[in-house]
């Protein structure tokens, strides 16, 4: 479950299960601070106020002056490996990131796609995922794990997984192309009042956690829909090209 934090006025989201890793720092940012456009991007923005955000939602979950590493998404399949800090000045392309190196943060920014950080629980490792329906396509979260374990060496079953804050299937109409590409009918729900299928994209990637080797107990799938919760979150089909951005962050305190 994830709960919410207020630390500086500013309003994050924390996952219990991961919160349980001794060494282990995250967050999901929310639109809330002193007012309710507390956003952290879009990244290409020149907007001094985004970096002065971000700064401050990094301070506020306990990573004060730690940089982040930076993706340029793209709503693909590709993970990258952070195994130094040139990705905090230059963004590399792609919508995962791994590392294990400490005092640094992987961060994916969203708008309805889902989040999701994974953590191993010896604090070795860790993974920030962005997923919309083109990355659950390219059943993106399946190949992070794979890339934990064949890098770190870590066993799937030590690793911990929070999905956070995305699009509802209550309000994630699709047509028949994503349907088809999702491949996997668990995802795919229908009603009779809805002309077409909404997409669970909590659904989808979960069920690739679970195939990557995941136990159910250690996945946890936020239940917050971003394009209802007007009051949380920023949302994109809601609010169109205009609206903010989310920051998800996740990274390794120093070893004592």
């Amino acid at each position: 479950m994830l709960q919410a934090k207020r630390e500086s006025q500013i309003t994050f989201l924390r996952s219990d299960l991961i919160d349980r890793i001794p060494g282990v720092v995250h967050g999901f940012s929310t639109r809330r601070a002193e007012r309710d456009d507390f956003t952290q991007g879009p990244l290409s923005s020149s907007n001094p106020m985004i970096r002065i955000n971000r700064a401050r939602f990094v301070a506020a979950v306990g990573a004060i002056g730690w940089p982040i590493l930076k993706l340029k998404q793209v709503h693909s399949g590709i993970v990258c490996d952070m195994d130094d800090t040139k990705a905090a000045g230059d963004a590399v392309e792609g919508d995962a990131s791994v590392t294990s190196i400490s005092e640094t943060l992987l961060g994916v920014q969203t708008a309805d796609c889902a989040p999701i950080l994974i953590a191993d629980s010896q604090s070795r490792c860790v993974a920030a995922i962005h997923a919309g329906w083109r990355g659950a396509a390219a059943r993106i979260s399946e190949k992070t794990v794979a890339r934990l374990e064949r890098k770190f060496g870590v066993a799937p079953g030590d690793l911990v997984a929070s999905i956070g804050p995305h699009i509802g299937a209550c309000c994630y109409e699709v047509g028949p192309e994503v349907v088809r590409e999702i491949a996997d009918p668990d995802a795919i729900e229908r009603h009779p009042e809805w002309e077409k299928p909404h997409l669970n994209l909590g659904v989808a990637n979960r069920n690739q956690l679970l195939d990557a080797g995941l136990p159910a107990s250690q996945i946890e799938t936020s239940s917050l829909c971003t394009r209802c919760r007007a009051d949380l979150f920023f949302s994109y089909r809601r609010d169109g090209e205009p609206t903010g951005r989310m920051l998800s962050v996740i990274g390794i305190e120093p070893r004592q």
